[in-house]
């Protein structure tokens, strides 16, 4: 999760929640309203990332699944956690927050962001780890890893990039690790849940227009 500053006071921020939890549906008297008023008073998150995981949340509330917001499972944070049935859903949203030192090494820095994610989310066990990007961000993933289905093609994506800290992950499923991403609108209040393949198509055309060797 990125954590952002915003300079508007307490009582600023805990407007402004309110009014986009109202546009979008939510109760205010929600137990996710609740929690989330209180991750921002006490945790500082931004409130741009808090009502993004409120719209993810009702999002997949609509399609039948229970939310939990900053939920943590087998000692994995999810931004947001869904279930449904036997079905289950850690999602991370992504800002692309780069600390000051990594400036010079922006792309990669993202990059190596989203694998540790990825380790961390693997022991979760939650049957689809996810990532979710507002609208105009370029899932910055790897076109390689989002066709990999064992622990033996990650490792080699992870050593690749100086990465080696994974031994402790078990096999998982024969089924790619990204299944599928959300894109989020946050002015439209609204969602899209795109396909592995079409993350695919567009962090392929997007690294081809990008590549300035």
């Amino acid at each position: 999760m990125s954590m952002q500053f915003d300079s508007a006071s307490s009582i600023d921020r805990t407007s402004i929640v309110l009014r986009y939890a109202t546009k979008i549906g939510f109760s205010p008297d929600s137990s996710t309203i609740l929690r989330t008023l209180k991750l921002i008073r006490d945790k500082g998150i931004a409130i741009s990332h808090a009502i993004a995981e409120l719209l993810l949340c009702k999002y997949l509330m609509e399609k039948g699944y229970t939310c939990e917001i900053e939920y943590t499972i087998n000692n994995t944070k999810c931004d947001v956690y869904a279930e449904k049935s036997s079905i289950d859903e850690c999602i991370e949203i992504f800002y692309y927050a780069v600390p000051l030192n990594s400036i010079d090494d922006w792309t990669n820095y993202i990059i190596l962001t989203h694998l540790r994610k990825i380790v961390q989310m693997l022991k979760s066990s939650a049957h689809f780890i996810t990532f979710a990007y507002p609208t105009g961000l370029v899932p910055l993933i790897p076109p390689a890893l989002l066709s990999i289905t064992s622990k033996e093609q990650l490792a080699k994506i992870m050593v690749k990039y100086g990465l080696h800290r994974f031994e402790d992950l078990k096999e998982f499923r024969d089924t790619p690790i990204i299944h599928h991403v959300y894109i989020f609108d946050l002015s439209k209040a609204k969602v899209r849940k795109i396909t592995c393949e079409e993350v695919k198509m567009l962090v392929l055309l997007y690294s081809s227009i990008t590549n300035f060797e």
